[in-house]
């Protein structure tokens, strides 16, 4: 593996991984890249931590300016991969599911999928529910995107919904991971002619079973594709088998293994590109209504209500709201401990959020409407108590009448580097 120069010649049955990020363009001959054929002027992007193979059907000559790379013998790309897209374009499976093990090429193999399909005239659309290493949609969400013709990428599929989870792992939101993939399918199932979902790498662990398991329960797959070798994936072909219909496909030979620290980046690359031209828009607490949070699902207190909070906690309340098992404020002190739960007495209720308002920072928040379960994300910048007002960084031109989900995830939105989160509800 080295530097890329400034032109690389790959003979005829060579495949060539580029690994990114890296930049490159064709300028003789035909590539084949995850089934789909790519000629004279095509340019590729490969993003951060990710790897492309170039398989040459004749002698090819490319540009790259940039990025790394590696020569192999033939092509790559499992044939059984081929031979799973013609079975799929030649049949009338509408919902295919594909699960498999972290870095067993599933991406590659929907990538594939989508192009094979596409080719055969299918308008065809992809369910993104990798949370943390995002193709289709920001991180922390679970992405659906449509298309008709072929990529070189499924980050080139442009985004039509989303689900925002709140998360970049599905550990802790395994319902909300459910019910988004249960939704996004049901809108897909409207718009096109075939659909293809990517799961997350969690196949281990009770948890990770259960993922699975409830998953396909409520996408209700034609197909369920397991990449990975024969004694793979048992725990997950034993509970499906007598469910649905399952294929296995085997990994690629060779694969780009991706350790913690690459994952991490590749968010931190993608927030920073999901954010490229995004502005900070301010709006008043009355006009957020939150999700996944305590924090503004409650009415204001009165001034009598506040007088009465007040001097409980013997500190300046500058916002206070309740609900039925809620009472929460913004305070601009902290109050003896004790007190906390003389207030929640008083109240009678069970839950009690004191916020000073830095606990708010740099959480990433979701915005849904009427119209779509996701019109993006924002990062949460400043917060002013006393003016009851939040600012949040966003490409989404409105965020009033837009219901706000609190994720746990925190960002910094200078760097895009991931923050120590919060824990769920602790809001």
């Amino acid at each position: 593996m080295g530097l890329g120069l400034p032109e690389i010649k790959i003979p005829e049955g060579y495949t060539l991984i580029v690994y990114g990020p890296a930049k490159l363009k064709v300028l003789e001959g035909v590539l084949r890249v995850f089934g789909a054929e790519f000629s004279d002027g095509q340019e590729f992007n490969v993003e951060p931590t990710r790897a492309l193979p170039l398989y040459a059907h004749q002698n090819a000559v490319i540009n790259v300016e940039y990025g790394s790379f590696t020569f192999h013998i033939g092509d790559t790309t499992p044939g059984e991969w081929y031979e799973l897209a013609e079975k799929l374009a030649s049949s009338n499976i509408r919902r295919v599911l594909v699960i498999g093990d972290v870095d067993s090429g599933k991406t590659s193999l929907v990538t594939l999928l989508v192009n094979v399909l596409a080719n055969r005239g299918n308008k065809v659309a992809v369910i993104d529910a990798d949370v943390g290493q995002k193709s289709i949609g920001p991180p922390g969400t679970i992405g659906l995107g449509v298309t008709e013709k072929s990529v070189y990428s499924l980050s080139s599929i442009p985004l039509y919904d989303a689900f925002f989870t709140g998360s970049n792992s599905p550990a802790s939101v395994i319902h909300r991971s459910i019910v988004g993939a249960a939704l996004l399918a049901r809108k897909a199932e409207k718009l096109v002619d075939r659909l293809i979902i990517d799961s997350t790498g969690w196949v281990t662990e009770g948890e990770g079973r259960e993922l699975k398991f409830f998953k396909t329960l409520i996408t209700e797959p034609d197909l369920v594709v397991l990449v990975g070798a024969p004694s793979q994936l048992v725990q997950i072909e034993r509970e499906l088998e007598a469910l649905v219909e399952i294929v296995r496909v085997p990994k690629p030979a060779f694969i780009a293994s991706r350790d913690k620290q690459d994952r991490k980046e590749y968010r931190r690359y993608m927030y920073s590109r999901y954010f490229t031209g995004a502005s900070v828009k301010s709006i008043s607490l009355n006009n957020i209504r939150t999700a996944y949070s305590y924090f503004l699902s409650g009415r204001p207190l009165d001034s009598e209500e506040t007088f009465k909070l007040q001097s409980i906690l013997g500190v300046e309340v500058l916002y206070a709201e309740k609900a039925d098992d809620y009472l929460g404020a913004i305070v601009g002190s902290s109050p003896i401990p004790q007190a906390l739960d003389f207030a929640k007495n008083a109240f009678s209720v069970r839950h009690f959020r004191l916020l000073q308002g830095y606990e708010l920072l740099h959480s990433v928040v979701g915005f849904m409407s009427k119209e779509r379960y996701c019109e993006g994300i924002g990062i949460i910048t400043g917060f002013n108590a006393r003016e009851k007002r939040v600012s949040v960084l966003t490409p989404v031109e409105r965020i009033d009448n837009r219901l706000w989900l609190i994720g746990s995830q925190k960002v910094n939105p200078l760097s895009f580097e991931e923050e120590a989160g919060l824990e769920k509800w602790s809001l």
